[in-house]
């Protein structure tokens, strides 16, 4: 690398340094060092939340991923395929030339990670759900009206992508939300068809009067009926799945080592 390049990569490091000082001034707001990490997290769920709004990030379930994770991984991956394209090249070019394609590869990696997260939050969901059907239906029970049984539900569940969700469903009421319109905004957030039954149930027990508690105990033993149905379809496809492992790398393994004795007593006999 020669004496220009070096002080391009300097001035570079320089503009670079400069703006993101600059960003973490804004971040903080005269807050201490210590409130980065949240600064850091409120600024990309602003980021996430303004491609949700635009639909430039289309992906099921993506609302409900609380996790910085996918855009750590973003933009450690483009941070290292500059790193490694100046390293490789040896030169600012290089590294400009490379840029396009690390953002590229960085926007790649957030996609994915972004992907698993918000089916891991749908798993979730579905799998917390049933729990959530029977603490409303026997909150209901015992004399408590629907929103103060949702609160207390709440409450109840284990921290996750439903207890978030059926909260802010519980102070969207509670600032004068519209319950038709809470439920919708609800029911688009979350792209599950258990959910979308549970919120309908809700909504029929509320404007119709009729017995919720009962039918959301229905409701909690089909969705535990249908997840036990889903755990044994997977249980099925399992031996299906561990059949190309067995056939590739265990079973010749396994016959090496039992005619191994017979492979050599023939070498010796008809190779010697």
């Amino acid at each position: 690398m020669n004496i220009p390049d070096l002080l391009l990569l300097g001035f570079a490091a320089c503009i670079a340094g400069t703006l993101l000082g600059s960003l973490l001034v804004r971040a903080t707001r005269g807050r201490p060092i210590s409130c980065l990490p949240s600064a850091y997290r409120e600024r990309h769920a602003e980021t996430q939340e303004w491609l949700e709004r635009r639909n430039l990030l289309r992906l099921p379930g993506a609302c409900l991923v609380d996790s910085v994770r996918p855009w750590i991984l973003g933009e450690s991956a483009t941070v290292i395929f500059l790193s490694t394209a100046g390293i490789l090249g040896g030169g600012i070019a290089e590294v400009a030339k490379a840029l396009p394609a690390a953002v590229g590869f960085g926007a790649g990696v957030l996609f994915l990670a972004l992907r698993g997260e918000a089916r891991r939050a749908l798993l979730s969901v579905q799998r917390d759900l049933p729990v959530a059907c029977f603490l409303l239906s026997l909150l209901l029970e015992s004399g408590m009206g629907p929103s103060a049984a949702l609160q207390e539900t709440v409450a109840a569940l284990p921290a996750g992508p439903l207890a978030r969700e059926i909260g802010e469903l519980v102070r969207a009421r509670s600032l004068g939300v519209p319950r038709d319109e809470s439920m919708d905004r609800s029911r688009n957030r979350v792209p599950s068809e258990d959910y979308r039954l549970f919120l309908n149930h809700i909504r029929q027990g509320e404007r119709l009067g009729i017995g919720l508690s009962g039918s959301l105990r229905e409701l909690s033993a089909k969705l535990l009926e249908s997840q036990r149905d889903r755990a044994e379809t997977v249980a099925q496809q399992a031996a299906v799945k561990m059949l190309a492992p067995l056939v590739l790398f265990i079973f010749p393994a396994v016959f090496l080592i039992i005619l191994s004795p017979v492979l050599f007593g023939l070498w010796g006999r008809f190779g010697g």
